[in-house]
């Protein structure tokens, strides 16, 4: 198991000593179950189960022990769900403790409160404690919110990275995050609106460069990028990835909506 889950383990000590007996199941999500945890660039994701709410001093108690967990290594960003939701679909005014950044919230709209969580937790879970629950998947929700998020974020993104690449030469060096970012995550979107199936940044990068060969390159380079290795982008990439981000929500709203 990767050496980085040792937040996970520093974790259940903080529950059990803080809320014990709350949390029920810990499973770990994103990067890591699908195989590609990059050091330096991924996070480490996770669901935690709990048999009922929790009440307000346990919220309090949670947020210190988040608080509590050394620092130094990556973002450990997660939401808490009660069996009950997970065992219907997420509903779209819920609410759910959530962590991102450091941030803690004990009533979060949207985050990771939406049906590719549940997707996740399903099919690729890693368990660090107890049994996996049941957890209701919903083909016509999931299709719905792939939608709403291509729709909305990814095109407001898109249209903002677009103006700022072209306030810029076009040889002007960029973050490779910024590319990335881009590059892969409409691109997952899609994937999943197409098999129903989650799938890495990586898998979104070659699932992308088959599917829209115009930006096959960019699509490859940024996979060798978030493997390692040392690639360098340009204003004029970040403008490609902008034009990628279109085109992959245009299809998706043509093919899906």
């Amino acid at each position: 198991m990767l050496e980085e889950l040792w937040i996970t383990a520093a974790h259940v000590r903080a529950l059990d000593e803080s809320v014990p007996g709350l949390v029920t199941g810990l499973f770990v999500t994103g990067s890591v179950p699908l195989g590609d945890y990059r050091p330096g660039l991924s996070d480490i994701d996770f669901v935690a189960v709990t048999d009922r709410p929790a009440t307000a001093d346990e919220l309090a108690a949670l947020a210190k022990a988040h608080a509590s967990l050394p620092t130094g290594g990556p973002d450990y960003d997660g939401i808490y769900l009660t069996r009950a939701q997970l065992a219907a679909p997420p509903a779209g005014d819920g609410t759910a403790p959530q962590i991102l950044a450091g941030d803690f919230q004990p009533a979060k709209p949207g985050g990771q409160f939406n049906p590719v969580t549940w997707l996740e937790l399903a099919r690729h879970g890693l368990p660090i404690l107890g049994e996996r629950p049941h957890v209701a998947l919903d083909a016509a929700a999931l299709r719905d919110w792939l939608l709403g998020n291509l729709a909305g974020y990814w095109t407001d993104f898109a249209g903002r990275a677009a103006a700022q690449f072209a306030a810029i030469p076009p040889e002007t060096p960029v973050p490779a995050e910024s590319v990335r970012w881009g590059v892969t995550g409409a691109g997952r979107l899609h994937h999943t609106l197409a098999t129903g199936e989650v799938t890495s940044k990586t898998g979104a990068a070659e699932y992308t460069a088959e599917h829209f060969p115009r930006w096959a390159g960019l699509c490859e380079r940024a996979a060798r990028s978030r493997a390692g290795e040392d690639e360098p982008f340009t204003a004029a990439d970040g403008t490609a990835a902008t034009e990628l981000i279109s085109a992959v929500v245009a299809d998706a709203h043509a093919r899906h909506a």
